[in-house]
């Protein structure tokens, strides 16, 4: 009975040095990348989830006119206004007279310096112009750029009319005659009378986002001040919105492991956009 025994305890003791062995490191190089999938993807079952349709929109927003939209990226159109102060400076002047010993006050000269002289004072007014407005952060400039360009892009590319701020407000100000520009002035009239359309989209730190940053999008009527549509969004899809087919690689150790796609800065401007288009072409549809 002794060697059973002894056999079954030799079998556990090999079977626990086996369990506590560690995984042996496998380098990427092991891996197929970049080589076709080694098995077919399971079917992805059709979602009803929400999602761009880019020939409904076109549709909306060619019977809407397709107004053009001056889009504020990481700027506010508040109510701030330009606050003005004024300020005025008295100047005392003096001409020099005949000098005497007559005792004469008069506030920073000498008696021998006013006796006999003309005495004149000058009022300057001037005027001050303080806006307090907080600067929005935003995304180092790289990233920034990456998200602006993907997100313009794919407006542009569904047939919106986009209107760029500084170009309509430089030329409606060198078409204004006179001295000093009140620069909101500047700019409302050059919103007015370029677009119909205003978007507004702000950036903001969100933990949840792939990349760090999430969206705020407002669309109003320039004309009226109307809110057509606005949208939170962090760069994520909806959970029920369709899952692209999986793709999978081999495993050295046997098996497959599934290839995950990382998310950039472009993919997430673009998928704002197509959210944002979204909402306006349900907005215009109304």
């Amino acid at each position: 009975m002794r060697q059973p025994t002894l056999s079954l305890g030799l079998a556990m003791l090999a079977a626990s040095a086996l369990a506590q062995t560690p995984a042996p490191v496998i380098p990427e190089s092991a891996y197929r990348q970049g080589m076709p999938d080694t098995i077919t993807p399971p079917p992805v079952a059709a979602s009803t989830g929400p999602q761009f349709n880019r020939s409904g929109f076109g549709s909306a927003y060619a019977r809407a006119g397709r107004p053009t939209i001056a889009v504020l990226w990481n700027r506010e159109f508040t109510d701030m206004l330009q606050q003005h102060s004024a300020s005025q400076v008295s100047i005392d002047t003096l001409r020099a007279g005949a000098v005497s010993g007559e005792a004469v006050r008069v506030p920073g000269y000498s008696a021998a310096q006013v006796s006999g002289a003309t005495i004149g004072n000058t009022t300057i007014t001037t005027q001050d112009v303080k806006t307090q407005q907080a600067q929005r952060s935003s995304p180092v400039e790289r990233v920034d750029l990456q998200m602006r360009s993907a997100f313009m892009q794919t407006m542009a590319s569904s047939g919106v009319r986009l209107v760029d701020r500084n170009v309509v407000m430089r030329t409606t100000a060198a078409k204004q005659k006179g001295g000093g520009l009140d620069a909101q002035q500047v700019e409302t009239d050059a919103l007015t009378r370029h677009a119909k359309l205003l978007m507004e989209v702000l950036n903001t730190r969100d933990a949840a986002s792939p990349t760090g940053w999430a969206t705020y999008v407002s669309i109003k009527r320039l004309a009226d001040g109307v809110v057509l549509a606005e949208g939170y969004m962090d760069g994520r899809l909806p959970e029920d919105a369709p899952k692209p087919a999986p793709r999978f690689e081999a495993d050295p150790r046997g098996g497959f492991r599934e290839i995950v796609k990382p998310v950039t800065v472009g993919d997430t401007g673009k998928l704002v956009a197509e959210q944002t288009l979204a909402r306006l072409g349900e907005a215009l549809n109304r």
